[in-house]
């Protein structure tokens, strides 16, 4: 009986260290830069997983890309499999509202390759800045 627990137990345990892996990397941010006119998106990832995020913009006459660049995490120092945090930075461009979607895309799949998909409603005002509402 003690032989067959073993396995048992460790089939648990990698199952649950993968799902608190997939929790833990869908993290997000949503914060204003000292510009009003820009907003920052941050999600963070598991390096080294077949995961990325992807952005569509619905309308990109109110609202554009500006970058996107990742976070250094100066606690992780070369880890193999450590989260990488990106920033995506998106300005006003013209008055109105609009949204940009993230999704979590799995590289691995082309069938149902979206894992998870977040949708921020942007308001840009007359002197282009932006803020985020509630949905």
């Amino acid at each position: 009986m003690k032989k067959m627990l073993v396995p048992i137990l460790t089939l648990i345990s990698v199952i649950l260290c993968a799902v608190m892996v997939i929790i833990l990397c869908n993290k997000k941010e949503v914060w204003n830069n000292t510009d009003s006119n820009q907003i920052e998106f941050t999600y963070t990832i598991n390096g080294g997983v077949p995961y990325k995020w992807e952005y569509e913009i619905e309308d990109e006459s109110i609202v554009s890309f500006v970058k996107d660049y990742i976070l250094e995490d100066k606690n992780v120092d070369g880890l193999v499999g450590a989260p990488v945090s990106t920033n995506y930075v998106f300005k006003g461009v013209e008055e109105g509202v609009t949204t940009v979607t993230f999704k979590y895309i799995d590289l691995t799949k082309s069938d149902t390759p979206v894992i998870k998909k977040e949708v921020h409603k942007l308001k840009v005002d007359k002197d282009k800045n932006i803020s985020l509402l509630a949905l």
